[in-house]
């Protein structure tokens, strides 16, 4: 029962797919796929994978019975909706239990010479020739049992399976390919790939070289020192990537601007890849995951945006509360960084100059706030960022909060120059009493309202455009920090919070004590450019209440824009009114939040771009009192870095 569910949680959070081989003669995954790879995951022992995942909390949870029914009464919405989010090899995950036998993976390449993707899968299965049999039959008859087309091809003196899958809406047919070499399934839902990898399972060269080669992935790897004890790896080009996943989703910018090119004419394709491994059930830790991102540095243009020295402060400010469900601290160079923002803006507005414009009207348009950004805001600030999150209840599509604070060196100062900002903000107002601040409310009926019809830079936008992501905010300058909050109130309590004159009570909380221990113990107490600490059982409550409720579409929460776009086509996203997996099965979050665990984040910027390490602990044992277990993580377990 476990191994389903082990499938049916694998559908539902990231659909990322099955992975040494157990026999020497066998290539791995990154042997057999080109170097167009944009996107591989790469599990070295399926079997392995599944025992380390049986030891999990998250397995527990899923094999729990009070989620049982959810999977039950949903299991085929969610396959259907993966299937319409790109999962075009039509077999399911829970299909290639019984015959894994060794690696699995999942790979997306570019596909040459047009604006689309391929995909395929590569998994060693037993050495049972009836078995094998009986999963290729199954497939067949599913698919048959949908109206595919079939065709029976040969290559290399191999036996293809081709099917041909039309979906509703569309003009043209589904391939997919499945090819059995040596004790290897292949998959792919394009002809020339399968036969590309018939010919390197059979030990033969392609045109196309192969991804283990590829230099990029080469360096990544390298840098990330892979320890080869983990049970997923995986390499990712993110421009590459992010291609694939608009192809994947279908949704098209409402704006003339492609926004992948601009990133890429702006710098940012000089961050090369990101690679990682993520461990299984150990005794302190659920999952630990070592990653790194390869970068050509310095970073040139706007990318050169992303400058984060190894300075965060260890320290918690006093204005942060314990209710908190989430805490991010990073250390960012904004003095030299902002003013490279400056071709990112002009080319996303279409013409040069724009941001030089921008910044040269604040200053001295006769109507705005006459604010010079160069000489009275930039130098006030620090480069310590503090960026907090709560949930609130009862929980509603408005429950998620955030705060942002950043520490500045002359607030008096800052504060008159806020106050002369916030004076010239259209639907802006002082909150009522002794502290200043500044709060803005979103007016459906006022001319601000309209004006954000024309989305930026006067573009009309479409009908289904996205809603901003806050109808309100607030702003303040108060001991030595600038605050910007979701929500009036997050600021009035940090606030009251910071002149308590006590230091902030998060420090004392015994998860969040928990996970500090167990990153220094793990990662090593080196200097960071981001450390996060993460309170599982309050971060997800909003988002899974909403959920239950079918609401979490209406939520102005990140995750809702993700699975808006993973789990819809192209004609659902234009209605962008429906939930479609139901939730009304699962049981209230108080029935589950012991499984979730807290977990934490550490980044080290290096010579070649960024380490970084992250932990989801298991359950405290029951003989801590204060609930600390990261001292008892092994010797060999400790690394020195995220990636060494």
């Amino acid at each position: 029962m476990v191994r389903l569910n082990f499938c049916a949680m694998w559908l539902l959070l990231t659909a990322i797919g099955l992975a040494p081989p157990t026999r020497a003669q066998q290539k791995t995954a990154y042997e057999l796929l080109p170097d167009t790879c944009q996107a591989v995951v790469w599990i070295p022992d399926t079997n392995e994978l599944i025992d380390r995942w049986d030891n999990t909390q998250l397995a527990e949870l899923a094999a729990d019975s009070a989620v049982r029914p959810f999977w039950e009464d949903q299991k085929q919405e969610v396959e259907k909706r993966f299937v319409e989010a790109g999962w075009r090899l039509n077999i399911k995950p829970q299909d290639l239990v019984d015959v894994a036998a060794g690696q699995t993976a999942l790979a997306w390449m570019e596909r040459p010479g047009v604006k689309a993707f391929e995909l395929a899968l590569i998994a060693d299965v037993v050495d049972d020739k009836k078995l094998v049999d009986a999963l290729l039959a199954k497939i067949d008859k599913q698919l048959r049992e949908r109206q595919a087309e079939t065709l029976k091809l040969s290559f290399e003196g191999e036996a293809i399976a081709k099917y041909s899958l039309k979906r509703p809406g569309e003009l043209l047919s589904q391939e997919t390919y499945f090819c059995v070499v040596g004790n290897q399934l292949l998959a792919a839902d394009s002809e020339l790939l399968i036969k590309d990898l018939i010919v390197r399972a059979k030990g033969g060269t392609t045109p196309r070289n192969v991804l283990a080669t590829d230099p990029v992935f080469v360096a990544g790897r390298q840098e990330l020192a892979i320890s080869h004890s983990s049970q997923i790896e995986y390499f990712v080009r993110p421009i590459g990537f992010a291609k694939v996943l608009r192809a994947i989703g279908g949704k098209r910018s409402n704006s003339s601007t492609d926004i992948l090119a601009v990133l890429q004419n702006q710098g940012f394709g000089a961050i090369q890849c990101v690679c990682g491994e993520i461990e299984l059930g150990k005794e302190d830790y659920d999952i630990k995951h070592r990653g790194y991102t390869l970068a050509e540095l310095p970073l040139p243009l706007s990318a050169a945006i992303l400058n984060f020295p190894n300075k965060a402060k260890a320290e918690i400010p006093n204005f942060v509360t314990k209710n908190i469900s989430s805490m991010l601290v990073t250390f960012w160079n904004s003095q030299e960084a902002f003013w490279k923002a400056e071709g990112l803006v002009d080319e996303m507005a279409g013409q040069k100059g724009v941001f030089e414009e921008v910044i040269k009207g604040i200053k001295t348009d006769p109507s705005g706030p006459k604010i010079d950004i160069k000489e009275e805001v930039l130098p006030f600030f620090t480069n310590d960022i503090y960026s907090i999150s709560d949930t609130i209840e009862p929980v509603t599509t408005d429950s998620h909060r955030n705060l942002i604070a950043l520490r500045v060196t002359e607030p008096k100062k800052l504060a008159e120059v806020l106050r002369r900002a916030m004076k010239n903000e259209p639907d802006t107002e002082r909150e009522p009493g002794e502290d200043e601040i500044w709060k803005k409310v979103h007016r459906p009926d006022s001319a601000v309202d309209n004006l954000e019809d024309f989305g930026d830079f006067g573009a009309p936008q479409a009908a289904n455009a996205d809603k901003p992501w806050l109808s309100s905010w607030a702003i303040t300058v108060h001991g030595d920090y600038f605050i910007f909050a979701s929500h009036v109130e997050m600021i009035k309590e940090a606030i009251e919070q910071a002149k308590s004159g006590q230091p902030s009570p998060l420090a004392k909380e015994p998860d969040f004590d928990r996970v500090r221990g167990a990153l220094i113990s793990v990662f090593g107490d080196k200097p960071n450019s981001f450390w996060q600490v993460l309170r599982s059982d309050r971060s997800y409550r909003m988002q899974y209440e909403l959920f239950r409720k079918g609401e979490l579409k209406q939520s102005q929460s990140m995750l809702a824009s993700i699975l808006d776009r993973l789990l819809q086509t192209d004609t659902e996203i234009k209605k962008n009114d429906v939930q479609r997996v139901n939730g009304q099965k699962l049981p209230e979050f108080d029935e589950i939040s012991h499984y979730l665990q807290p977990s934490g984040l550490v980044i080290q910027t290096t010579a070649r771009g960024w380490a970084f390490g992250s932990l989801l602990l298991s359950p405290p044992k029951k003989n801590d009192v204060s609930g600390v277990s990261a001292t008892r993580v092994s010797n060999t377990d400790a690394d020195t870095s995220p990636n060494r």
